[in-house]
């Protein structure tokens, strides 16, 4: 089983009311996606957790005011019901990470944080309630 289906599991079983779209993007859509969302998108076209949203993988290519605000750099493919955006670089940065949960009320550029989206969604769920 790998990292991210057990993840999910993980979820699931803490948030219940989550709920997981399933898959319905192409592979031609898969392949212009960042590294560490394309397993996610190979299974789900999104997920409602309480603590955010994974957006569906067109919605958020193809959102105009995302890509004024974040470039050819980030793809922004979730959020939370705050202020905070979930962004994923296109391409890693020196570290190898690429995923930043963001507040667009920090006055700071988006910085990643995480290399992959596991880990990044454990991180989360702790910061919405507290720990997980």
């Amino acid at each position: 089983m790998s990292v991210l289906a057990i993840c999910m599991e993980e979820l699931l079983e803490e948030y219940p009311d989550t709920e997981l779209y399933p898959r319905t993007c192409g592979d031609d859509i898969l392949e212009k996606l960042p590294g560490p969302l394309r397993e996610f998108y190979a299974l789900y076209d999104g997920a409602d957790f309480p603590f955010g949203h994974i957006l569906p993988p067109e919605e958020a290519m193809n959102d105009p005011v995302a890509k004024q605000a974040f470039g050819d750099e980030w793809l922004q493919f979730g959020c939370d019901e705050y202020f905070t955006f979930w962004l994923c670089r296109y391409e890693p940065d020196g570290e190898g990470l690429w995923l930043d949960a963001w507040n667009h009320d920090s006055e700071t550029d988006p910085e990643p944080a995480f290399a992959d989206l596991p880990t990044f969604l454990h991180f989360v769920a702790e910061e919405f309630d507290g720990g997980f």
